[in-house]
């Protein structure tokens, strides 16, 4: 790309003395994230042993995507705490500049952002709203922790 960005009006230029840098996302084979993130919500998973998610979670995954949040797949970004180059908070928000995140179960990587946030519960970090979720497996045998889970979804995407 080229950054030289110049002005050949000598009227105009001095209103430019202070030209914004915008900055792009480098989409680079390092970051690769699961979906396109057209709707800027981020889901944040750890499981060391897969890219992503084992195929039993991807599944129920796809499940609330499609039918709980009346989204698609193309609509959200998911990232691999284990597997991203440098999984820091300030790194992941000026990558992916989400609206919304979803951290699925990553606990000791929420405590290394020092990130103490109650089960269920919806904060604002860095401008993006955040709800903290258990493992997505755990909510396939656990009704109970389902039942809280879909109303903190309701309470984040239909409110």
């Amino acid at each position: 790309m080229n950054n030289d960005f110049q002005i050949s009006d000598d009227f105009i230029l001095p209103l430019f003395d202070e030209i914004f840098v915008v900055k792009e996302r480098d989409f680079s084979i390092d970051y690769n994230p699961l979906g396109s993130g057209l709707q800027k919500l981020l889901f944040i998973v750890d499981t060391p042993e897969h890219e992503f998610l084992p195929e039993n979670d991807m599944q129920f995954l796809q499940t609330i995507v499609d039918k709980g949040l009346r989204k698609s797949m193309k609509d959200v970004w998911v990232i691999n705490v284990q597997k991203f180059p440098d999984p820091s908070l300030a790194r992941i928000w000026e990558f992916f500049q989400p609206a919304q995140v979803i951290v699925w179960g990553c606990q000791s990587w929420m405590n290394t952002q020092q990130l103490n946030i109650e089960l269920h519960k919806q904060v604002y970090v860095s401008g993006s709203e955040l709800l903290q979720a258990n493992t997505l497996s755990s909510y396939v045998t656990d009704a109970q922790s389902k039942a809280k889970l879909w109303l903190a979804l309701q309470r984040m995407f239909f409110n």
